[in-house]
C-alpha cells in the first residue's frame, strides 16, 4: 500500500491506497497534535510500500518526513515540479508552483483525460488550466471563502463573523445576510465569470472540475462546473509517486 499526504495551510489530508483504490482517508486540522498517533492507528497491521507528500508548509514537510522515516523506515517522496509529473509547464518559474496545484492537475489529467479547469476551494481558491496533452498553461489565485471572511472581520470595527452559507436571496435584508451574499454569491459569480473568460480567450472546450473543502457546496451553484472530485489532489500525489517510485 502507498500512503499519500496533502499538507495544506489549514488541514492535512491522508490517503491510503491499494493500487489506485483509496481504502482510507483521514482529514485533520494542521494544528492537531495527535495526528501522528491517528496515522499509526490507520496503518496498524498494514504493509506500507511507499509514502508521498505534497506540502505547502515547509516546517510540516520536514516534520512528517522524519516521522515516516522514524516509524516506518521509509523516506517519503516529496513532490516537486522538478520530478516527472507528465506535465509541460507554461509557467515562468515552475519551482514556485504549489505542489498541491501540481497534484490537482496531475490527478485531473489522469482521471478525465480532457482539457481541464481545476477549481480548488481551499484556504486560497485556485484555478489551474491544463490541456489534455499535458501542457500546464497557468492559473489564478484569490482568497478562499473562509479567508475572505477572516479578512473582512479583522479589518472592520463593527462587522461580526457569521456562518458562511448561501442566503435565500441575492440582496440581504440584514447585515448577516449581506455578508453571506457578498462572500458566497461573490465567489460564485467570480468563478463563473473567470471560467467564461478562460474559454473565450483560449477558444477551447474545457471540462471544469471542483475540489477542496468548500467545493461541493459552492460548485453546485456554478453551472460551468460539471464534477466535484474531493480526492483529486490525493489521487494526483499517488500518480506522481508511481511516475517516480
Amino acid at each position: 500500500m502507498v500512503v499519500v499526504l496533502d499538507i495544506g495551510n489549514t488541514n492535512i489530508h491522508l490517503g491510503l491506497y491499494n493500487g489506485e483504490k483509496l481504502v482510507k482517508k483521514v482529514i485533520c486540522p494542521l494544528t492537531e497534535k495527535s495526528f501522528e498517533d491517528r496515522i499509526l492507528k490507520v496503518l496498524k497491521g498494514k504493509r506500507v510500500d511507499g509514502v508521498a507528500i505534497a506540502s505547502v508548509v515547509p516546517r510540516f514537510t520536514t516534520e512528517y518526513s522524519k516521522f515516516f522515516k522514524r516509524r516506518l523506515n521509509i523516506s517519503p517522496l516529496i513532490i516537486s515540479p522538478n520530478m516527472d509529473c507528465h506535465l509541460k509547464f507554461g509557467y515562468r518559474k515552475p519551482e514556485t508552483l504549489g505542489t498541491d496545484r501540481i497534484a490537482g492537475v496531475v490527478g485531473g489529467l489522469a482521471r478525465y483525460k480532457r482539457n481541464l479547469i481545476i477549481v480548488d476551494f481551499g484556504t486560497a481558491t485556485t484555478l489551474d488550466i491544463i490541456l489534455k496533452n499535458g501542457n500546464y498553461l497557468g492559473g489564478i489565485i484569490f482568497p478562499g471563502i473562509e479567508t475572505l471572511m477572516d479578512v473582512l472581520i479583522s479589518r472592520t470595527a463593527l462587522l461580526k463573523e457569521v456562518s458562511i452559507k448561501k442566503p435565500a436571496h441575492i440582496i440581504g435584508t440584514s447585515t448577516e445576510e449581506c455578508i453571506q451574499s457578498g462572500i458566497f454569491n461573490g465567489t460564485v459569480a467570480m468563478i463563473s465569470g473567470l471560467i467564461r473568460k478562460i474559454r473565450k480567450e483560449y477558444r477551447k472546450k474545457f471540462l471544469c472540475v471542483a475540489t477542496g473543502g468548500w467545493g461541493k457546496i459552492v460548485s453546485s451553484q456554478i453551472k460551468e462546473i460539471k464534477h466535484f472530485d474531493p480526492d483529486l489532489c490525493l489521487f494526483g500525489i499517488l500518480k506522481i509517486y508511481y511516475y517516480n517510485a
